[in-house]
């Protein structure tokens, strides 16, 4: 029985396999059957999908089609990319002590670009957040112009993985 749950799946592909061809490959099936070979008709029906142009995300407006799997995708690029190593953030379970805290960023972007020493060019919470991630030298948070341990540009991520974090940030308030 255990047997049969393994090996069906094989057999099914290697059946589908030698019917239909290997077409990746350029090998198709030719419909030629050796004399005394049982056959089998198959039909193979192939879709083709409507490719569906991807939304633009504009840095001061980052769209929440679905907030959840937003934030989640961001709270697993903090991780990923270790920010909890020098940030604090209670939400994603970390203690960093080199750099700013990240709980409430949300709220802590739109006060830092009405601070007189804000010399970027972000005009909202959400651009200063990602602005911090791509060029840190704009401004340094208050507290850590003298730090030993500097933040580093996070400009080798993915568009998608950098609107993902800044959705996370933002929405720490």
């Amino acid at each position: 029985m255990v047997l049969t749950r393994l090996l069906l799946p094989i057999l099914t592909a290697t059946v589908l396999l030698f019917e239909t061809g290997y077409p990746h490959t350029g090998i198709v099936n030719t419909g030629i059957v050796a004399p005394n070979t049982p056959t089998t008709q198959v039909t193979v029906v192939r879709q083709t999908a409507t490719p569906t142009p991807a939304p633009s995300v504009q840095p001061s407006a980052i769209p929440t089609p679905d907030g959840e799997l937003l934030y989640a995708a961001g709270k697993a690029t903090y991780l990923k990319q270790y920010c909890g190593i020098c940030h604090a953030l209670a939400a994603a379970s970390t203690t960093g002590v080199f750099g700013p805290s990240h709980d409430r960023m949300g709220m802590v972007a739109a006060q830092r670009i009405e601070e007189a020493g804000y010399d970027g060019e972000a005009q909202d919470a959400a651009a200063y957040i990602r602005e911090s991630i791509v060029s840190p030298e704009v401004y340094a948070a208050p507290g850590t112009a003298n730090v030993r341990h500097r933040m580093p540009s996070y400009a080798h991520l993915a568009e998608a993985e950098l609107d993902a974090l800044v959705y996370f940030l933002l929405e720490q308030k």
